[in-house]
């Protein structure tokens, strides 16, 4: 009887474990698409990440942990007038998320941080390179630090040469550790639709 009793309670709390899950399924889709920095994916090691995959960062200054989601791509001869010194824009929205408690914010290419295109051929390609500063997109334009408990997205553009389309995206912690996602030469994602709309002005 008490092994009966035993095998009771413990399945009695499978079952109470099970239900709580169920509770948190917002969350736990958020972690299922969440690369984990332990795990190498993305990060200092490994291969780089696919569009639409999740990492867990550590914010600017050390200060809390930011989960980056590069999400669509578009690449684009133009931005409402303002034209790509090297040819092409390519232009990648992310979704920004504290998984901390308190406000996260991105690193800067300022603070040796930031993000980078990789192209194709090595060649590493800055935020701030050509005429990438000039993209401004409304709806992708969050800046500085992002509250606990909320989401931004931001749209990051890089000027570069046709060559150089399908490259890897590269960001640099708050710890200086770095991630990478590897990006469809071709424009991808749920969000391609509004970013042409938006690109065209």
């Amino acid at each position: 009887m008490r092994i009966s009793t035993a095998v009771a309670v413990c399945i009695a709390a499978a079952l109470s474990l099970t239900a709580c899950g169920g509770e948190s399924k917002d969350e736990s889709l958020e972690s299922s698409a969440t690369a984990s920095p332990s795990a190498g994916g993305g990060g200092t090691k490994g291969e780089p990440l696919p569009l639409g995959k999740g990492m867990e960062t550590v914010g600017s200054g050390g200060g809390g942990r930011l989960e980056l989601t590069p999400s669509s791509v578009v690449y684009a001869t133009k931005a409402a007038a303002d034209k790509p010194a090297r040819g092409l824009f390519a232009v990648v929205t992310v979704r920004d998320r504290p998984t901390s408690d308190t406000a996260a914010a991105e690193t800067a290419p300022t603070n040796r941080g930031g993000w980078q295109w990789k192209a194709p051929d090595g060649t590493a390609v800055g935020q701030d390179d050509g005429n990438a500063t000039s993209v401004s997109l409304a709806g992708f334009d969050a800046s500085g630090p992002i509250a606990a408990g909320t989401v931004k997205w931001r749209a990051r553009a890089f000027d570069i040469t046709d060559a150089q389309r399908g490259g890897t995206l590269v960001y640099t912690d708050g710890e200086g550790a770095t991630y990478e996602w590897k990006i469809p030469a071709q424009d991808s994602g749920s969000q391609v639709a509004e970013l042409k709309k938006k690109l065209a002005g």
